[in-house]
């Protein structure tokens, strides 16, 4: 079998590393991959296995000539959206073209799904603009789930496959743990809290709409004010790119890796002793889990009017009411910092046992959000329950049958042999 995947979104590892890591667990089943990908990706794909083709969103509409090329030239049997989301969002935005060329080539189109798209709203924020995901994956007869991420479970005979995003994936042993500690000069006596950033996050700060670049410049300093309370044994690894709120950490605490591969990536959270995530779904949590790393992740569940004392909710800290006075408007609910996508990624974690492997907590509570890093990091009590949680969550994964398996059920359900 030949798969064509399409990977064309920019500033970003998550799209590019589900497509590969899925493509590397069926080659041994025979399935030949070909990628397109964006170029700014293209490091991943040079040091893979797979051939691939880079486009732009320069080319514009010219994209769709590009795609019909690739499958001229490869013939594929299906092609497979790395990231269904992804895929509709960067052609209808950045390419200013209609995603749905890929059906004209006439071979199914199997949809990896971030976000079990069935049961959302779909509306999403995208450059200060709300819009509604495209509902052409309700139309579609398999979607792929990539665990973890997505529930291990699905309902028997509805569209979705879940299956094992990156079975290789596992705890570093302590020598490993130790040696890439030693590269950060990490000593055993330090707590290691990895904080990952996205490219994409970055741009926001320009990119995006009012309230929108305010979060994304704003919320770095309010971020850094609460990790400066915690034990001076902390230190702070930043993952992805800088953000000017950071400078105000002590740089001795400080480790920077503005971008790695995916290898090394899952080797920086391995040697941590905890993740915090400022969005969803996040990549690093994912990885914490088959890494057995605990994790916090911060949400904002409450719409913040700082004209209206009296409609804050209690608790709020001194610190906290002062950044809030300085916003520039009203703090909107959000789940993917600086972005909201509340009515994608909130029913995301509804029946998801995703939620016992990391702490949750509110981004303005202050004092939940240091306590519960001082806890994953240090309490023994709460380490062990979220240990539990992750083991849970790994057993559920173990029992998912072969990847292969999975795809390949999934590509009879939409009239493949194989």
């Amino acid at each position: 079998m030949r798969l064509l995947f399409m990977s064309p979104l920019a500033l970003t590892l998550h799209e590019t590393t589900m497509g590969l890591d899925l493509a590397d667990q069926l080659v041994p089943a025979g399935v030949k991959s070909h990628f397109v990908v964006d170029a700014g990706n293209e490091a991943m794909l040079r040091s893979s296995r797979h051939a691939y083709t880079t486009v732009t969103s320069a080319l514009g509409r010219r994209v769709e000539d590009v795609v019909a090329g690739v499958v001229r030239d490869f013939a594929p049997d299906a092609i497979v959206l790395c990231d269904y989301t992804a895929h509709w969002m960067t052609h209808v935005v950045s390419y200013d073209t209609d995603p749905w060329y890929v059906e004209r080539f006439g071979v199914p189109v199997i949809p990896i799904d971030l976000y079990d798209l069935t049961r959302t709203g779909r509306e999403v924020e995208i450059l200060g603009r709300t819009m509604r995901v495209s509902d052409r994956i309700l139309h579609m007869e398999a979607h792929l789930w990539p665990v973890p991420g997505v529930r291990p479970h699905a309902a028997p005979d509805g569209p979705a496959f879940p299956y094992r995003a990156d079975p290789t994936v596992r705890p570093l042993s302590a020598a490993a743990r130790q040696e890439v500690r030693d590269g950060l000069s990490v000593h055993a006596r330090h707590r290691l809290l990895t904080v990952p950033t996205l490219p994409w996050q970055h741009l926001m700060q320009t990119r995006a709409g009012p309230l929108t670049r305010e979060l994304a410049r704003r919320v770095p300093h309010l971020v850094a004010g609460y990790l400066a309370k915690l034990p001076d044994d902390t230190r702070f690894l930043f993952l992805g790119p800088w953000f000017d709120g950071f400078d105000r950490l002590p740089r001795e605490r400080v480790r920077h890796r503005p971008s790695c591969t995916a290898g090394e990536y899952t080797r920086l959270i391995g040697a941590s002793d905890a993740v915090l995530a400022l969005f969803l779904p996040s990549f690093a949590l994912e990885r914490a889990i088959l890494a057995d790393v605990p994790g916090l992740f911060t949400v904002n569940s409450h719409r913040l009017d700082p004209a209206d004392a009296a409609g804050l909710p209690d608790g709020l800290t001194p610190d906290v009411r002062s950044w809030l006075s300085a916003f520039p408007g009203t703090v909107p609910p959000f789940h993917m910092w600086p972005l909201q996508w509340n009515r994608v990624v909130g029913p995301l974690l509804e029946d998801n046992p995703f939620t016992a492997t990391a702490v949750r907590t509110e981004l303005f509570d202050e004092e939940a959000v240091v306590s519960g890093l001082e806890a994953v990091l240090h309490d023994t009590a709460t380490r062990d329950a979220l240990a539990a949680g992750r083991a849970g969550f790994r057993r559920a994964v173990d029992l998912l049958p072969d990847t292969p398996d999975v795809f390949f059920a999934a590509a009879r359900r939409v009239g493949l042999s194989g």
